[in-house]
């Protein structure tokens, strides 16, 4: 069985004004000054709200992902799958690959904005920061997402994601990566993590998915 999984911001949905509005208000909060918010994103490399709230508050870094929840979950949010992402779902549906969600976000907030965005049933499983103890870039979340698929065999699972971590976790969990540039904060960094294959848009994911034999 081939499988495909899928990060979920800046890879499947566009949902960068919303996370950088909350992050902006966390920090102004929590830190008592402005931040430039895609330059701090940008330094996190993919990791979850807490790991980066550990690193601006220490011990008390539950109170930065717990501000920046509030606030990013109170906002009035139009989440909308990248052009192009739809149709690219559609036809891997209809070729009979199952296809499964990696993401630092809660499974909760990322099952509630892909039924917003309208491409839910796309998938088969959504594994969120709150599924695993481990997160990505340690390729546990990506073991589960591939555990409930009962997918057993790593060369037919493809990972694709907009960031270093995404692409370090397919690398740990043995799986191949296609780097998301169509939605990336930083391209030079997400190409220094050595993805196996790139795409500069949705629609490419699915030449570079033939390159790669996948499904035959």
């Amino acid at each position: 069985m081939s499988v495909i999984l899928w990060d979920l911001d800046d890879t499947l949905l566009d949902t960068l004004s919303g996370r950088m509005h909350a992050l902006s208000h966390a920090h102004e909060t929590l830190l008592g000054k402005k931040v430039d918010p895609e330059a701090l994103w940008r330094s996190h490399r993919g990791g979850t709200l807490e790991d980066l709230g550990r690193r601006l508050l220490g011990d008390d870094y539950l109170k930065f992902a717990t501000v920046y929840r509030e606030r990013y979950y109170s906002l009035v949010r139009e989440v909308r799958p990248y052009p192009g992402i739809e149709p690219v779902l559609r036809s891997f549906h209809e070729a009979g690959f199952e296809m499964g969600v990696v993401t630092s976000k809660l499974s909760w907030g990322a099952t509630e904005e892909l039924t917003m965005a309208g491409i839910l049933h796309y998938f088969h499983t959504i594994v969120g920061s709150d599924d695993t103890d481990a997160h990505k870039p340690d390729p546990e979340p990506i073991h589960a997402a591939l555990d409930r698929m009962l997918a057993d065999e790593p060369s037919a699972a493809v990972f694709i994601g907009d960031s270093p971590a995404d692409v370090w976790a397919a690398r740990n969990a043995g799986i191949r990566s296609i780097a998301a540039l169509w939605g990336t904060l930083d391209s030079e960094l997400l190409l220094d993590a050595t993805p196996d294959f790139t795409a500069r848009t949705p629609g490419e994911v699915l030449a570079v998915l033939g390159e790669m034999g996948f499904g035959q």
